[in-house]
């Protein structure tokens, strides 16, 4: 009843549980926690200098001392949007197919308390992995993925410690939870019509907040003298282990009695079935350097998150053991560059510009409806100003990422050409108590 070209198979969909989330090296990685850093295109680390240091160096926190208890909350709107064109053998050449449009607005929440000269204390509230596809019901790809919704949100303690007047280092521990939701079509060949058929739908979900996980990270501020600072950041693996979720199955009628109930013995339709799948998000390392001055700050950094772990992924069906399978990936180790540039105007206004290129972890092979990924650059600007003693930052981007076919050799037997794009455009506001 399957047929190579349009691989439709049961375990692969379900497999869509903890792809989505997995593909992060650029295509759904969030690394905008905070609009002024996102206008400086993430160069933040060796920055550190506002309460967002809580995500891109704890270290920073302790040089914040005369800033008082700081409360930073903001979001980012993220309008993303994806061209597939598709090629031989299947979809076939001439065909075409674009995303509905979303909007996502991941939230950031920071809170820096200095204890004394030395020790300050913060937390935060992040959103590291979100965003989503969603594709018409009547696209090519729909056996493979029709929508999918996912974040993994990070609540994190931190304490950091100014050592001395120019070294300083952060610790923090982050307890991850992971939410997915994500729709797809069932699809056989008809016996009847020889042709591939709509034979039912499967919705796979989370259970509410059952899916968690712990992670660390640490950072280290080093003032270098004459305006000069370096920082480095490490996050540590996340070891997520989905036990909460279900598959939701519904069955499409065919029109041929026989055929539905010959389906019907197979595939468990009008029931929810338990799923589990064991994910590691990879860790993530950066060094930067930055140079400032009462007007200017230059910075840039370096960064890799270590995806070579993720080289296949296994999903469990505890009561269809026959089902249960291991989805191959292949991911790489990727690295990202980013450099952000701040003019201070006066001591209420700013303005700022950046650029950042990240490279894609997902070969060739791996490239589907849940993501065509491809490597992405991004422009930046922003300005920032102060009013009634509230700091205000706004951010934009533009997020442009490299036009990528499967060049043959795609694992569901789908291929083509993916194009995608993203603009990005959020407010921070910071007060001070």
């Amino acid at each position: 009843m399957r047929t190579a070209k349009h691989r439709v198979l049961l375990a692969l969909a379900v497999a869509a549980l903890a792809v989505p989330s997995l593909t992060q090296g650029a295509g759904f990685a969030l690394f905008e926690h905070g609009n002024r850093g996102m206008a400086m295109g993430g160069a933040m680390t060796a920055v550190a200098d506002d309460p967002s240091a809580l995500y891109w160096n704890p270290a920073g926190i302790a040089f914040q001392m005369d800033e008082g208890v700081q409360v930073q909350m903001g979001v980012t709107l993220i309008q993303p949007s994806q061209h597939f064109n598709g090629e031989s053998p299947y979809p076939g050449d001439g065909y075409k197919a674009e995303q509905i449009s979303q909007t996502f607005y991941p939230p950031h929440l920071y809170v820096v308390m200095p204890m004394n000269e030395h020790i300050a204390l913060g937390f935060s509230v992040t959103t590291p992995f979100g965003l989503g596809t969603y594709w018409d019901d009547d696209f090519a790809g729909r056996f493979i993925s029709k929508r999918v919704d996912l974040k993994l949100t990070e609540m994190s303690p931190n304490v950091a410690f100014k050592l001395t007047d120019g070294f300083a280092i952060g610790f923090g521990i982050d307890y991850a939870i992971g939410q997915i939701d994500l729709t797809n079509n069932i699809g056989f060949v008809d016996p009847y019509t020889q042709k591939v058929a709509d034979v039912g739908q499967l919705h796979l979900s989370t259970d509410g907040l059952g899916n968690t996980a712990w992670g660390y990270h640490a950072g280290v501020q080093v003032k270098l003298g004459k305006g000069f600072s370096f920082g480095a950041l490490y996050r540590s693996e996340i070891n997520l282990t989905y036990t909460d979720g279900y598959g939701s199955f519904r069955q499409f009628a065919t029109g041929h009695p026989d055929f539905d109930a010959a389906l019907a013995a197979q595939i468990p339709f009008g029931q929810k079935v338990d799923i589990r799948s064991k994910i590691t998000y990879p860790d993530f390392f950066t060094f930067g350097l930055a140079w400032q001055n009462e007007k200017w700050t230059l910075s840039g950094q370096w960064g890799r998150m270590d995806w070579s772990s993720f080289d296949e992924l296994p999903i469990e069906f505890p009561d269809y053991p026959h089902l249960s399978t291991t989805v191959k990936e292949g991911y790489k180790n990727v690295d990202q560059y980013r450099f952000g540039v701040e003019y201070k105007l006066n001591e209420k206004l700013a303005v700022q510009a950046g650029y950042l290129h990240d490279n894609t972890p997902q070969p060739r092979a791996s490239m589907s409806p849940l993501l065509g990924d491809g490597d992405r650059d991004g422009y930046c600007a922003g300005v920032s100003f102060e009013a009634f003693g509230i700091r205000t930052d706004v951010g934009y981007m533009y997020l442009d990422i490299d036009t990528r076919d499967t060049g043959g050799m795609s694992f569901d037997g789908y291929e083509g050409e993916y194009h995608s794009k993203a603009q990005l455009f959020g407010a921070t506001m910071t007060l001070k108590f």
